[in-house]
């Protein structure tokens, strides 16, 4: 299950979270994890990091991350646009870190806690804090390159389809539709997204499902319309496999909780 977050074309939005738990997503922008308290698994494109109290974790753009807490932590996030920081983003272009980890020196972590993670500090501060942070990070770890990859496709890819899963759509007219051959963007999605296009709709229909299980009246036979399924059948068929239960089972046994609506809200 993976979750493409649309909406974050903010330059910068900081969040504080306690005990975070979220599914597998992408963004296109920067998130920089600071763990104040507990303990935190991270998994980054399919590669587990623990995160302890005190240190930094960064996250580059349309990186599929998922947070996991086992315990208790508590954390502030930030995330904020290659266009902030577009030196780095130059720099880390068709590449990977191979750890995001890192700590801050004293004199960093000075600036950071005056500066950072807040929403009226001064814009000039906020960028001379990041760079400061990105420094600090590329002298503890360093860079993987990879294939070179057209990141702005796969955000036309994913908002497209964020727009009108609820249609009857496939690949191939998404591919008229943004003016790709067929075979190179079905491979590009594999590739990028890990999992196949008629997977990724699947479970972006069943999420949208959920939340409407859950959040409206509307009956099982309207939600599946509603998500896009042309017959009941292969709405239930679908939703069984990916949740594990039918839809009537979901709507009697779930309750209501902050992750039902994840599909459509932020952390």
């Amino acid at each position: 299950m993976i979750i493409y977050e649309a909406h974050h074309f903010n330059l910068i939005a900081n969040y504080h979270t306690l005990n975070l738990n979220f599914p597998s997503h992408l963004h296109r922008c920067f998130e920089l994890l600071f763990l104040m308290e507990g303990e935190m698994e991270v998994i980054i494109s399919q590669k587990s990091y623990h995160l302890s109290t005190g240190q930094f974790l960064l996250i580059l753009p349309y990186e599929i991350h998922s947070f996991i807490t086992k315990s208790q932590s508590h954390a502030k996030i930030c995330i904020f646009s290659p266009d902030y920081v577009p030196t780095f983003h130059k720099m880390i272009e068709n590449g990977s870190l191979e750890n995001p980890i890192f700590n801050l020196s004293l004199e960093a972590d000075s600036l950071v806690s005056r500066t950072l993670f807040k929403d009226s500090s001064n814009l000039l501060e906020q960028k001379a804090c990041l760079y400061l942070l990105l420094s600090e990070l590329m002298g503890q770890t360093s860079l993987i390159k990879g294939e070179k990859q057209d990141q702005e496709l796969l955000h036309k890819l994913l908002t497209f389809i964020q727009a009108h899963f609820t249609e009857s759509i496939t690949l191939k007219s998404i591919a008229g539709n943004l003016g790709y051959n067929y075979n190179y963007l079905s491979k590009y999605f594999n590739h990028n997204v890990n999992m196949s296009f008629v997977d990724f709709l699947n479970e972006t229909r069943v999420n949208y499902a959920c939340y409407l299980l859950i959040y409206s009246e509307h009956n099982i036979s309207e939600i599946a319309f509603l998500c896009g399924y042309e017959s009941i059948r292969s709405f239930n068929r679908n939703f069984v496999k990916i949740k594990l239960c039918t839809p009537k089972e979901y709507r009697e046994n779930h309750p209501r909780s902050f992750m039902d609506m994840y599909p459509f809200h932020t952390y």
